[in-house]
């Protein structure tokens, strides 16, 4: 019976660690990519993001500053939603604009299923194609250690609305919800099994499929042009399942360890 108690305490006492190191609120505090760029649901300073910027132009260099693109922490036009920034502008020519990533790395691993990843999400304008080249884009993307497992995203001079891509579908509606221009909405994906998960983008509502494990997430703003600032701030990942699955994983639901202990 001792046996039982101790091992009962210490799957207890594991599953509690590992919720604790799971679980992470990021809020920011500095421009994403510094040292550090925010801090956790205890105050505690993290560098949250990595951030990569790839320079636009008419030659694919930058043409010496004049496209590019940036980060920053506040907002746009001072009344807006404050938070990290991811902007891209050109000074050549619509779609010419330079494009900018920001990744974080789950610290607790991969989602689990009943996890939840969410964000809080802005954006202004995006360039439509010209020039030869394409329209600019912004949005979020789930990774799964090899490239983009889900991604929500909408283009310039596209359809007016959001657009989803995962392993099961390219460029499917998201769902009616318009362009939200200068207006912050939430954006979540909970893994609902195996390879499957549910999303909440403000009004839309979809579910899918994806393939590998979901390890971070990407916050991109590609080409959008000038005036294209993507906002985000208040990165979430909520830890599931709860400790009676667990318990029941690991071959000791609650009842069956009573029964255990009276025959002991």
């Amino acid at each position: 019976m001792k046996k039982h108690i101790v091992t009962l305490l210490s799957l207890i006492g594991a599953i509690g660690s590992a919720s604790a190191s799971n679980y992470s609120t990021y809020t920011a505090t500095a421009a994403p990519g510094s040292t550090p760029d925010g801090q956790d649901q205890n105050a505690n300073p993290v560098n949250v993001w990595s951030v990569t910027t790839t320079l636009g132009g008419t030659n694919g260099t930058g043409d010496n500053g004049a496209d590019g693109a940036g980060v920053y922490i506040g907002s746009p036009a001072g009344g807006e939603f404050s938070g990290w920034q991811a902007y891209s502008y050109q000074n050549d020519g619509a779609a010419r604009g330079g494009s900018v990533s920001a990744v974080n790395t789950f610290a607790g691993g991969p989602l689990a299923i009943g996890q939840t990843v969410s964000i809080n999400f802005e954006m202004r304008a995006l360039d439509a194609a010209a020039n030869g080249l394409p329209a600019g884009q912004a949005g979020i993307s789930l990774l799964n250690g090899s490239g983009d497992a889900i991604s929500f995203y909408i283009y310039g001079g596209g359809p007016g609305y959001y657009l989803y891509s995962d392993a099961g579908s390219i460029a499917a509606d998201a769902g009616t919800m318009g362009y939200q221009y200068q207006s912050p909405f939430n954006i979540a994906f909970t893994v609902t099994g195996a390879g499957t998960y549910s999303a909440v983008a403000g009004s839309d509502q979809w579910s899918g499929t994806f393939s590998g494990s979901l390890t971070g997430i990407d916050v991109f703003n590609d080409a959008g042009g000038n005036g294209s600032d993507v906002g985000f701030n208040n990165l979430d990942v909520v830890p599931e399942p709860s400790c009676a699955a667990m318990l029941a994983g690991a071959g000791l639901a609650f009842i069956g360890y009573r029964r255990a202990s009276r025959k002991a």
